[in-house]
């Protein structure tokens, strides 16, 4: 990857400030104010999320101009309503994409590295649902088989276990929950599945907008519960990634 660089430096053709400049360019694209891994996939095995809150309409559509140049495709989430319009005005002639606050971007038969395995995911409630449905969209453009159960909450506990029943050829679970957050323990009590827990921004009064669920999940009494922050759709699907890469790698 760096032998015509290496190669440069060695005949005195460029100097080391140069040699780096050129380095950095194979991993990075660079504005004033944006420095984009580009190489994020290759070497983690899941690619950079533009995550546009708090940035600019400017800033969000130079990302993902620069990602479409270098890699055909952008994952952009943390979208507002006001920047998912933008993007689909400037961008009109790819492929769009969009769930909850997330939002792909593609060239025409862009086609990534498919990532083999099957996840399950099950939402508590209804409300728990555009939360779920960004953690598949990553997944699904990643190539995986994503086997989903909504509104499987423990109000109705035989949803419950029809959830589990639902997915149990899964590698690997990931159980959205918000109020008081008990449904990845209680999944995670009935499988030796790994289990991905993600709270959600949903109740009301004491503990809620998230922090009730985040606070059942963080104190489970069931060993090896994995449990991500409020409403982190992408941690979740590069977690769950990172398992079946894994498992692939293990054969």
């Amino acid at each position: 990857m760096f032998e015509d660089v290496l190669r440069s430096l060695a005949s005195g053709e460029i100097t080391i400030q140069e040699a780096e400049e050129k380095i950095l360019s194979k991993f990075f694209e660079r504005t004033n104010e944006l420095m984009l891994d580009m190489e994020r996939d290759k070497r983690q095995g899941f690619p950079e999320i533009v995550f546009a809150l708090g940035k600019t309409k400017e800033q969000t559509i130079a990302a993902v101009e620069k990602f479409l140049e270098r890699k055909g495709i952008a994952f952009v989430s943390g979208l507002d309503e006001e920047k998912k319009r933008e993007l689909k005005d400037r961008f009109f002639g790819y492929v769009i994409k969009e769930a909850g606050r997330l939002v792909v971007l593609k060239r025409e038969n862009t086609t990534l590295e498919k990532l083999n395995g099957k996840v399950g995911v099950i939402t508590a409630g209804t409300s728990d649902v555009p939360f779920a449905e960004e953690t598949s969209l990553i997944l699904e453009e990643l190539g995986v088989n994503v086997q989903k159960v909504y509104d499987a909450g423990v109000a109705g506990i035989h949803r419950s276990f029809y959830a589990l029943s639902k997915t149990e050829d899964s590698d690997l679970l990931i159980v959205f929950a918000g109020m008081e957050g008990i449904l990845p323990s209680l999944i995670a009590s009935l499988t030796d599945l790994p289990v991905i827990a993600v709270p959600t921004p949903v109740g009301y009064g004491f503990g809620g907008e998230g922090l009730g669920a985040l606070s059942t999940m963080l104190q489970t009494c069931v060993p090896g519960l994995v449990v991500v922050n409020i409403g982190n759709t992408v941690g979740a699907a590069a977690a769950a990634v990172r398992i079946l890469r894994r498992i692939r790698k293990d054969g």
